[in-house]
């Protein structure tokens, strides 16, 4: 045995090429399965970490927690850590620059809280240290004309926020301020002096107040002991997040309905129980693993095991082939050592040695490239991800079992590529291998005629190289089938992409503005007005546009317009009103480009007209909404036509004491709808707005809107649309004009997230792409450049009986043809089944048109052509070397 291993090993170094080639589609295999699940373990972990940067770090949330909820969570031995917060209060803020901001709200936590819950980073100083010490939010600091630093004594009336009717407002409510008519106010007040020792910047997590938008600016203590607590955050040791219903209930002394509560919908409410309320942090838990739906891992499973069989396949074909390869470059030594006494057993166990060598290399290289691999990868994510995560970065986080497992999967795949070739080397009779009989059959029955035109076009040269192609069937389905894996996934994927992009551009299609402000209070015309003129002075301003719309009115009459196919279609809403408003100058121009008179619209409206949506068979119904004739008149009600019941306004009393329902404030309005909108504008702001596709949305110019909804209308929200030469320095004028109460989006930075978004899933997807098709690639080279060594003998012979050079390339190029139709033809097919797959799973989200991918057809087409060619080429320059009587003379290739 140790003879035939031996032989083996000298097989492998005599045949350099092939060894390396194997080799390299071992190494790509495991290197790709390594990259996979690393980078499916790192995504995991940096998921693991954004959520604790938002939410916190901890399994289980208790609101409003008593003795009994603390101590079983310190006695049940599956809990880590217990985090407590404790609302001390909120007082009115010194020296407060807004109105709409008069709080400082002051909470005390553990110390344990700061470094191991939340994400709290200070921007300056130091964490407090007793209860006498407080690190301001930078909110503080922006919202407050006194100049504080560190060191610096803050006296604050800590108290409760209360309405006039005596509820209490929780100290961590994020709404607005609104003391227009004396609605809330402090009670419970009681002094306490702090001193400043840091200033930290915002932290993202949910359970704090939200210092952009709420009335208050968080601050923060460190929690004494024997103080009430207020909130628990729990987390869990892994076997507790293993069983993290039974963990939390158990802390809970849930039973019945409420555990089946917690357990149904992650939270649960109690009134005059142990505890407030409770919820479970479901999206860590997910992101770590656990608390998973039937659904989600039914996805990933397949996920995965799509992931796996493509690798498995890929893999298999690369390694299989080189074996079979190996076998019938071996043949007549098999038969040769079986002549002199070697058992099947011993040839058999033979070629598992082979693999196992070449795997000894394989395996850790491939272990080796895909750790570099995946390294590279975590570094170039880190750049296009920069300051998308909230401050966290993608993290590398490869795992023991990662290496373990790529290396047990590239084993695996190794010993069923050789299996076959084992057995089959193990069966060849002696006498037979000796004379080499059995490599190529000759069907006595059927004989190999090529079509006419072959001859033709290529001669005699030509003739042979189809009848060989259809002798050797093996060796031709071995590549070809190597081909086709490519060019299917290639197409796939490309299909993938495209549709990634399209959402994109979908998203931000025909997008000429950058920047939106919406205006959260409910100002006056006259006040908007004079806020949209301030806005529009910045000289970075292209353009501008300024809006008013309602969505809640309602509109009688226009289901009467149905279209057919509308009709059909059975569609929802046509009498919902979205009346869009926009000031008189866009609208002109909007109308004009349309081709209307502006005097014939500018007091009625245009509404859009196409709809799209998908059926409850999954069927893409498209059309037009409307037939409507011009100046088609019907009824807006500006508030709503509820119609209210005796019996409804009662019901709703029982709730809102102070609801009277005046049918006045419910009347309806003449709205004229001049003609519908049927297409776009190109680089109008207006009719990016009013995309065609927005079925039932009503246009108006800011006169008439003012005519259909009243100023004092609580539904109408107003939005200043901008297009910006430098969005950046326009949003920072924005905020420095100091209005209150506005919301500003930079549409560009939102834009480049997309884009960075979708650049990764084409990184890794095209990656995947480009390692399938090397793994392809090198099976192609080695089945080609083997089988034309194989027949060197028989190119000799072609050239001794006067086959010309000429006559010779036509053969070589006629295999080449051939190798490539028969791959595109089926490929191409199975990459657009692969493609429209993908459409219909993307397509049921976002109602995209199947769009056919010519591109990805057309590289694939070049691409085949150009390897194949390459490949023979590069084989058949060695065979052209070759001495022609040498070669007839040589038995042993």
């Amino acid at each position: 045995m140790k003879i035939l291993n031996k032989l083996t090993v000298k097989n492998l170094k005599l045949n350099k090429s092939r060894t390396i080639v194997t080799i390299i589609g071992i190494m790509l295999s495991c290197a790709l399965i390594m990259v996979v699940a690393g980078m499916a373990a790192s995504a995991q972990q940096t998921m693991v970490n954004l959520q604790i940067n938002v939410t916190g770090n901890y399994d289980l949330f208790v609101k409003g927690a008593n003795k009994k909820i603390i101590d079983n969570a310190q006695a049940n031995r599956n809990v880590k850590d217990i985090y407590i917060k404790q609302n001390l209060g909120c007082a009115y803020l010194p020296q407060a620059k807004f109105d709409t901001k008069p709080y400082i709200n002051v909470v005390a936590f553990n110390e344990k809280s700061f470094t191991d819950c939340f994400n709290v980073t200070l921007k300056e100083g130091r964490l407090p240290q007793n209860g006498n010490e407080l690190v301001l939010s930078q909110s503080v600091i922006e919202n407050s004309k006194a100049d504080y630093k560190l060191g610096d004594t803050v006296a604050l009336d800590l108290g409760k926020r209360v309405y006039d009717s005596g509820d209490e407002i929780p100290l961590d409510d994020t709404d607005y301020f609104n003391d227009t008519n004396g609605t809330e106010k402090l009670v419970d007040t009681h002094k306490k002096t702090y001193t400043v020792v840091g200033v930290f910047n915002k932290v993202s997590s949910s359970y704090f107040a939200a210092d952009s938008i709420s009335a208050s600016s968080s601050a923060f203590t460190l929690a004494e002991e024997n103080a009430d607590i207020n909130d628990l955050f729990i987390s869990f040791t892994s076997d507790g997040e293993k069983d993290y219903i039974t963990t939390s209930g158990e802390i809970l002394n849930l039973t019945g309905d409420d555990f089946e509560s917690l357990k149904n919908d992650f939270e649960v409410y109690l009134e005059n129980g142990d505890f407030d309320e409770a919820s479970i942090n479901k999206d860590l838990l997910r992101y770590k693993g656990f608390a998973l739906s039937d659904e989600y891992m039914r996805m990933l499973l397949s996920l995965a095991v799509i992931i796996i069989v493509i690798i498995a396949i890929s893999s298999i074909f690369v390694i299989r082939n080189s074996f079979a390869i190996s076998i019938t470059e071996k043949t007549k030594l098999y038969g040769m050592l079986a002549s002199i006494g070697a058992t099947s057993k011993q040839i058999r166990h033979n070629v598992l040695f082979e693999g196992f060598m070449l795997g000894i290399i394989g395996i850790p290289a491939g272990i080796l490239l895909g750790v570099g691999v995946i390294a590279l990868l975590v570094v170039i994510l880190n750049a296009l991800l920069e300051n998308m995560l909230n401050g966290i970065s993608f993290v590398y986080a490869v795992p023991w079992w990662v290496a373990v497992i790529s290396a047990v999967m590239s084993a695996v795949i190794i010993l069923f590529s050789t299996l076959s070739s084992a057995f089959r080397a193990s069966r060849i009779a002696p006498i037979t291998a000796i004379r080499s009989n059995n490599d190529i059959k000759i069907n006595k029955k059927k004989s190999y005629k090529s079509p006419k035109f072959i001859k033709k076009l290529f001669g005699v040269g030509g003739e042979i190289a189809y009848k060989n192609l259809k002798r050797s069937k093996k060796k031709y389905r071995t590549t070809v089938i190597s081909i086709i894996v490519t060019v299917a996934m290639f197409i796939s994927i490309s299909t993938f992409i495209e549709y990634g992009m399209k959402i994109t551009g979908d998203h931000f299609k025909n997008m000429p503005y950058n920047i939106t402000v919406h205006a959260n209070d409910k100002l006056s015309y006259d006040e908007y007005e004079n806020i949209y003129k301030r806005i529009i002075a910045d000289s970075d301003i292209n353009s501008s546009i300024k809006t008013c719309e309602n969505y809640y009115g309602n509109i009688v009459g226009l289901t009467d317009y149905y279209t057919e196919e509308a009709k059909a279609a059975e569609l929802q809403g046509g009498d919902l009103a979205y009346v869009f408003g926009v000031d008189n100058k866009s609208f002109k121009e909007y109308v004009t480009a349309l081709g209307y008179n502006y005097d014939d619209v500018k007091d009625k409206a245009l509404i859009t007209n196409d709809f799209k949506y998908y059926n409850s068979d999954n069927i893409l119904i498209k059309g037009k909404e409307f037939d409507l004739p011009t100046n088609t008149v019907v009824k807006l009600y500006p508030n709503g036509n509820p119609s209210y019941t005796e019996d409804d306004i009662k019901e709703i009393q029982k709730t809102d004491p102070d609801f009277v329902y005046n049918p006045d404030d419910y009347k309806s309005v003449d709205l004229v709808i001049y003609d519908t909108i049927n297409k776009e504008v190109p680089g109008s702001i207006v009719s990016s707005i009013m995309s065609t596709e927005n079925e039932g949305s009503v246009l108006v110019s800011e006169d008439y809107f003012k005519k259909l909804f009243s100023e004092d209308n609580v539904n109408t929200t107003r939005a200043i649309v901008i297009d910006s030469a430098d969005s950046a320095n326009t949003v920072e004028y924005i905020h420095n004009l100091g209005i209150e109460n506005l919301d500003v989006f930079n549409i560009n930075e939102q834009k480049e997230q997309m884009n960075a978004i979708v650049l990764i899933i084409a990184i890794f997807a095209y990656g995947f792409i480009i390692v399938i098709s090397l793994i392809g690639i090198t099976n192609v080279f080695n089945t080609i450049n083997t089988n034309m060594r194989l027949r060197s003998k028989e190119f000799a012979m072609l050239k001794s009986i006067g086959m010309t050079k000429k006559e010779f390339n036509r053969m070589i190029r006629l295999e080449s043809i051939f190798y490539g139709l028969k791959s595109l033809l089926i490929g191409v097919p199975l990459g657009l089944l692969g493609g429209y797959a993908i459409f219909k799973a993307t397509g049921n989200t976002i109602m995209l048109d199947y769009s056919f991918p010519t591109m990805a057809v057309l590289i694939s087409i070049v691409f085949v052509f150009f390897v194949v060619w390459l490949i023979m080429k590069i084989s058949i320059s060695k065979v052209n070397k070759q001495n022609i009587i040498e070669t007839i003379r040589n038995d042993n290739i």
